[in-house]
């Protein structure tokens, strides 16, 4: 089958390729522990069968007169033990792959530039690769790819198919508490907290909320506690991804979602956690209306369908964009993306323990996702002072769920 050699760069994979070569490029991590220890050979086959499914992974970052673009890697990708930090940085030169898979004793770890992907389509990527590697290793029985989209629906930009100029409108932007402290950007802090799902939504039920709206609760008041009393009319607001590919029925494995936005702000009394919850919950059914998430898609992709811009040479466009995502960042105190339940087919399902989803970040960033009774939480955070990361915990440890965590902060290695 013929192949693309190269592939246009989707809205938000121009607005990251400006921060390529820098040390803050935002970058995917995902981590499944395995029931036995990883067989290099069975992976490294794995892999290549994968790239065949999902060949627009395999690219690297060039550059034109006008936009970046994405070029076919003329090797198909190797396999390593793992040797880098967590979510180390994957451009370094024109030709660096935008994707690494590694491993280390029981776990694989996939990681992804957000200028190739986004959370679901790293997902659907992942999946297939440890499908695979199940039927290398252990000789399962094979089963029908979850996606099975066609080369052409793989890489399509849904953004600019779906774009509505005239639908375009933004969003008003509050008094944003930014949380401060001494941040130490070179070896960020990189936590798995896990914790029983079932107690957790339990928990989530009795206060007449849903599991995502506990969690972000949970992580506003662990940000309300260490707020200075001068900064509580200010609002904590967060950023919620939201996946775009059922609404508009894309099967685009490029970038295609958008934000929805959590703001609350404390003022002087402390509001009990489950009245929060509550809060939380009717500003997300809201903001996640189609009609809403489709007009702040049409705000984000307006900028670069702005004449001026899309002439101006490419060193004038990394810098306006990285203008751009610098005060877009100052805009949120902090992201949580929610990847909900992930479910492997029955073949392949016995063979993996549990799953988790990280992101390089430089504030505070939660990756919440499920896999059967574990419920995994991944933080990151560049901040030396953990303190909203020791309240968050504590809030469940507080209502008697116990959890476990993994936590890296060596520069070294992965989490173990």
């Amino acid at each position: 089958m013929a192949r693309d050699s190269w592939y246009r760069l989707d809205n938000v994979g121009k607005f990251y390729s400006s921060q390529a070569g820098s040390s803050a490029q935002t970058v995917f991590r995902y981590a499944a522990t395995l029931a036995d220890e990883v067989d290099e050979g069975a992976l490294q086959r794995a892999l290549e069968k994968t790239v065949e499914v999902f060949p627009n992974f395999n690219v690297s970052l060039r550059s034109g007169m006008f936009w970046h673009y994405l070029e076919q890697a003329a090797q198909p990708p190797t396999v390593t033990r793992e040797n880098l930090p967590i979510c180390f940085g994957l451009h370094v030169h024109a030709k660096s792959v935008l994707f690494r898979v590694s491993y280390y004793r029981y776990r694989i770890n996939l990681e992804v530039s957000h200028i190739v992907s986004d959370g679901r389509g790293t997902l659907s990527f992942f999946k297939a690769l440890l499908q695979a590697y199940v039927q290398e290793r252990y000789g399962a029985e094979g089963a029908p790819l979850e996606y099975d989209g066609s080369d052409y629906q793989k890489s399509e930009d849904s953004f600019d198919k779906y774009y509505e100029r005239d639908k375009a409108a933004s969003t008003r932007v509050p008094n944003v508490y930014r949380i401060a402290g001494w941040k130490d950007p070179a070896d960020p802090t990189f936590l798995e907290y896990h914790l029983p799902v079932q107690r957790v939504l339990d928990l989530a039920r009795s206060h007449g909320v849903s599991l995502t709206s506990l969690v972000i609760a949970a992580i506003i008041c662990a940000i309300r506690t260490e707020m200075p009393r001068r900064d509580r009319q200010r609002a904590i607001r967060m950023d919620v991804p939201v996946d775009l590919r059922r609404i508009f029925e894309s099967a685009t494995t490029k970038n295609f979602f958008g934000l929805a936005y959590v703001t609350y702000v404390p003022g002087d009394e402390d509001e009990p956690l489950e009245v929060v919850a509550a809060h939380v919950q009717d500003q997300l059914k809201t903001e996640v209306q189609a009609e809403n998430l489709k007009a702040r898609m049409n705000h984000m992709i307006a900028l670069e369908k702005n004449l001026a811009l899309r002439f101006a040479p490419l060193f004038v466009k990394d810098t306006g964009l990285e203008i751009a995502d610098w005060a877009a960042s100052r805009e949120t105190t902090t992201t949580v993306s929610s990847l909900g339940v992930i479910e492997m087919d029955e073949s392949v399902a016995p063979y993996i323990r549990e799953v988790n989803v990280l992101t390089s970040t430089t504030g505070i960033n939660f990756m919440v996702c499920s896999f059967g009774d574990d419920l995994s939480i991944g933080i990151s955070t560049v901040f030396s002072n953990l303190g909203v990361v020791r309240n968050f915990c504590r809030y469940f440890s507080s209502q008697g769920i116990e959890g476990r965590i993994n936590t890296n902060k060596t520069g070294r290695g992965g989490a173990r």
